[in-house]
């Protein structure tokens, strides 16, 4: 948010040094959550064993199913919550999201961050056993004044899954029981944690801050000295030889002023002159080659094609061009989207599940509640890169004419 922390050049006291911070690795992952978010992922639900005939019923209930499915979504705003829940994801290593029912609120899908939740996770049973959230429901110094909310879900000795909400103060003492230790109707928590990268047994995930922060520095840096060194430059540098000190007080620098001045009569054979430095910036071209470096390492670190340098612009002049320009970052997003997807289809089927558990709180979204059916979610990533529809287009009437493509298709 505020930039990566960098040590000025030295100044020897004549002027502050410029201590203006790049925030490099914010507007990549900025980047990367818009490219992986922007177009809100597709979800639909059908049937699991495609290789049966459908019925009229069961083409009925998914199709109401789906109905139900996206209006839970758009209610909760989850292609906003989705995007920001990325940034986070990226930030923070891992990112929860909580399936509540409420007959008041109906269902509510609450991204939460990686600082106010805890989980235990049984990669034996591969599900969660323990998942805790805190919510500041009133943020205060005083610690007396302050209020956290706690949702806490257990999976017991018995197989069965209980929940228990309390209220505290900033100290930890309990202020109100709000919901006491009790079973819930649903066979699993519900809830799942989306982690970021990582490698095997990495059960945290990873920060991309960590890869970017020191390309950020050294941007800033070098950035900085360059911003002092042409204001130390911008100005010549006036200087004089054998001149009585007392007749260079107070010198005007205005347009066309002029300048009275007595040698130094101290001296024997003074040799009077009066010039300027200009600084040279030679090292400019250098500098810049080393920050386009800098940026593209950067860059390179989450796959982001670096296209603000002059060779790359106005080069792209078609979808597949753009495609291959951002052709890296398109497949990194299909790898964090081998991550999401699984998630996002487990908390749709917890939506779908819990639709006939507690029917009162589907009601706003649904008229009649669909009756069970074995299903499958499947969640697609949509890219928001253009397409090149004329040569789309043209390759289909080809391959029509070539009877290799249905005219319907």
């Amino acid at each position: 948010k505020h930039g990566a922390s960098f040590s000025t050049e030295g100044s020897n006291g004549d002027y502050v040094p410029s201590d203006l911070k790049y925030k490099m690795a914010a507007s990549l992952i900025d980047k990367e959550a818009r490219f992986l978010f922007s177009e809100t992922p597709s979800v639909s639900v059908s049937l699991k064993n495609s290789t049966i005939e459908m019925s009229p019923d069961v083409a009925d209930n998914l199709s109401k199913i789906n109905e139900m499915v996206t209006a839970v979504l758009e209610s909760n705003n989850f292609g906003q919550q989705i995007l920001r829940a990325a940034r986070d994801c990226f930030i923070g290593k891992r990112v929860a999201l909580l399936v509540n029912f409420n007959e008041i609120d109906g269902v509510t899908l609450t991204f939460i961050p990686a600082t106010q939740f805890v989980y235990e996770y049984d990669h034996t049973m591969k599900r969660l056993v323990k998942f805790v959230a805190f919510v500041i429901v009133k943020n205060s110094v005083t610690l007396s004044a302050r209020r956290i909310f706690r949702k806490r879900y257990t999976v017991e000795d018995d197989g069965k899954v209980y929940v228990q909400e309390d209220l505290f103060d900033g100290a930890g003492a309990l202020l109100d029981e709000v919901t006491p230790h009790q079973e819930i109707l649903l066979d699993r928590i519900p809830a799942t944690v989306i982690l970021n990268d990582g490698l095997l047994g990495d059960y945290d995930g990873e920060s991309e801050i960590a890869n970017l922060k020191g390309y950020e520095e050294w941007y800033s840096k070098l950035s900085n000295a360059d911003i002092d060194a042409e204001r130390k430059g911008m100005n010549q540098i006036k200087y004089t030889i054998d001149i009585d000190p007392r007749a260079t007080k107070n010198l005007s620098t205005a347009p066309g002023a002029y300048w009275d001045l007595m040698s130094d009569q101290a001296l024997e054979s003074a040799r009077s002159a009066v010039g300027t430095i200009n600084p040279s910036m030679s090292y400019s071209e250098p500098l810049t080659t080393t920050l386009d470096r800098i940026k593209t390492s950067g860059y390179e670190q989450v796959d982001m094609p670096n296209i603000t340098l002059g060779s790359m612009q106005g080069a792209i002049t078609s979808g597949k061009a753009l495609k291959a320009v951002y052709w890296p970052l398109i497949i990194r997003c299909k790898e964090k989207m081998k991550t999401w997807a699984p998630h996002i289809a487990e908390i749709v089927s917890l939506v779908i599940d819990g639709s006939t558990i507690y029917p009162n709180c589907m009601e706003q979204y649904i008229d009649n509640i669909p009756s069970p059916v074995e299903y499958v979610v499947e969640v697609e990533q949509n890219t928001p890169l253009p397409e090149d529809e004329t040569e789309q287009k043209s390759l289909d009437i080809s391959e029509v004419a070539a009877q290799v493509l249905p005219k319907k298709s």
